[in-house]
């Protein structure tokens, strides 16, 4: 009969509108890790201005003033996160170079210590794209928060499966190259 026919399919037709919805849901949730964030950390009051990093004449280099200063601070990894190896690597390499950027940054800009380092890892990474960005928001453009870059989950998620991609990928094709196989041909010749 004709209700026993449609019964039949109905449980079909439910699968594939449940499948398509969640497929639909997936792309959406993957496209969103791809939108700016529009967090902003916040600049210090005057109050805590008076404990802003200094810097001393005799030692040539910029001193905490108290507890404060340190306050925010996100480690090695916080900087693998956000800006990728070459601040990490500076972090653990030259630790000095990195505290004096970011307790100057501290003092000149006023701002915290999580939001210089942010500024200090997006500086390490590419001076000339942090520069470029910096001179846009004097003129008007959207402050970016370097603070909470790549932070968000949906933003972890997709760094780490780009990431085993890419360490999927090389680790197939570096033994292939070595092993020689690389340079033969369809019937076994060799290219070169």
């Amino acid at each position: 009969t004709q209700s026993d026919c449609s019964s039949a399919h109905h449980p079909t037709i439910m699968y594939s509108k449940m499948v398509s919805l969640v497929a639909v849901l997936a792309f959406v949730g993957l496209a969103s890790a791809f939108s700016p964030l529009t967090t902003q950390t916040p600049r210090l009051g005057n109050s805590q201005l008076a404990m802003a990093p200094k810097f001393d004449p005799s030692t040539q280099k910029w001193e905490t003033t108290g507890e404060e200063d340190l306050e925010g601070a996100y480690g090695p990894i916080g900087s693998l996160i956000r800006a990728g190896p070459k601040p990490f690597l500076i972090r653990l390499l030259n630790q000095d170079q990195y505290e004096q950027a970011v307790l100057k940054y501290m003092a000149t800009q006023k701002v915290g210590r999580m939001e210089a380092q942010g500024n200090m890892d997006a500086y390490f990474e590419n001076p000339n794209d942090w520069a470029f960005q910096k001179n846009a928001e004097r003129n008007g453009a959207y402050k970016y928060d370097y603070a909470t870059a790549n932070t968000s989950p949906k933003q972890l998620v997709l760094s780490m499966m780009w990431t085993g991609v890419v360490v999927w990928y090389f680790s197939h094709l570096i033994p292939y190259v070595a092993s020689g196989d690389y340079m033969k041909g369809a019937q076994g010749a060799t290219l070169f």
